[in-house]
């Protein structure tokens, strides 16, 4: 037992020299290629001449192939419902402008949407007093426990796992976070080429929202790593911003598609608020003459002596 003890102590020891060598670099690849404004943002504003020459390819394949044969399976849809006496005329020539509107203005629409993100997330990435290759550093775990005894080791190995397992997902999910936005870009033309349907239509738009939720993602992750920064003077709390912030993008995305979060109009029952007003008021309406204001008033200030009494 005192073996298998010792190895086990050992092969945690082992565990925890690796998480320490590498725990500094991933957070430096965080800050530079998920973080730094240079590749969240700019890579996505400009991806270069070889990406826009793929993505007029495209364009021209869309224009050239997708919307005429869209265009006749469409016409022969309107033909074919044409019979039908529901068959609304206009509905199907709005449908008809859906995909060129689309095509003319998603791509510049977009990208001012994106320099809004950018605006958001560059001011908060210049938040006085931040160095943000500093914001984590190993040495601040090394102070969380300075004992030597095993049970140390095992909370330094549980304190060091969870910040490896945020961090490699922090840095998973910014990287597909670009890859995703500059793909989404390339297949938004597409959808709207065939957009002359209301399904079709639902898949445009479904796109064009799943590039609007990655491409703000980042601003609420700064925000949390800010927070983690400012109580960096308490681990288990500064873990848990850690902990958050790879889960940020799920909650945007199950806050976003979950119809049960859906904001409802406050609606206040009429019911309610003629009680609430005073049950006086309906012993002096009877029918539909006007209310006597005069008696309304004499039966509050009855009714506020016999209270005092």
């Amino acid at each position: 037992m005192i073996g298998i003890s010792s190895l086990l102590y050992d092969l945690l020891r082992g565990i925890v020299a690796i998480y320490l060598a590498v725990l500094d670099p991933v957070w430096h690849l965080i800050v530079c290629y998920g973080l730094d404004p240079k590749n969240s943002y700019g890579i996505i504003l400009d991806p270069g001449p070889e990406y826009l020459s793929l993505y007029m390819h495209i364009t021209d394949l869309v224009y050239e192939s997708i919307i005429p044969v869209s265009l006749i399976i469409f016409s022969l849809i309107i033909a074919m419902r044409s019979s039908l006496l529901n068959f609304r005329t206009t509905r199907a020539l709005m449908n008809l402008l859906i995909p060129f509107l689309a095509l003319a203005f998603t791509f510049r629409a977009l990208t001012y949407l994106t320099l809004v993100s950018e605006y958001l997330f560059r001011y908060l990435w210049n938040y006085p007093g931040i160095n943000w290759y500093s914001v984590f550093s190993v040495t601040g775990i090394l102070n969380f426990s300075s004992g030597t005894d095993s049970s140390s080791t095992v909370i330094v190995f549980l304190y060091l796992t969870s910040y490896f397992i945020a961090m490699s997902s922090l840095l998973a999910e910014l990287i597909f976070r670009e890859a995703a936005e500059l793909l989404l870009m390339m297949i938004i033309p597409v959808f709207a080429a065939i957009a002359f349907t209301g399904k079709t239509q639902e898949y445009l738009f479904r796109s064009i929202t799943t590039f609007l939720e990655l491409n703000f993602l980042p601003v609420p992750v700064i925000m949390d790593l800010i927070l983690a920064s400012i109580f960096s003077y308490d681990p288990v709390l500064e873990l848990g911003f850690f902990l958050l912030a790879p889960a940020i993008p799920s909650l945007i995305f199950i806050w976003t598609r979950n119809e049960g979060l859906r904001m409802q109009p406050l609606r206040i029952p009429v019911g309610l608020i003629s009680g609430f007003i005073g049950g006086q008021i309906d012993t002096v309406v009877s029918g539909g003459r006007r209310i006597d204001w005069s008696e309304v008033y004499s039966n509050e200030a009855s009714y506020r002596r016999g209270e005092s009494n």
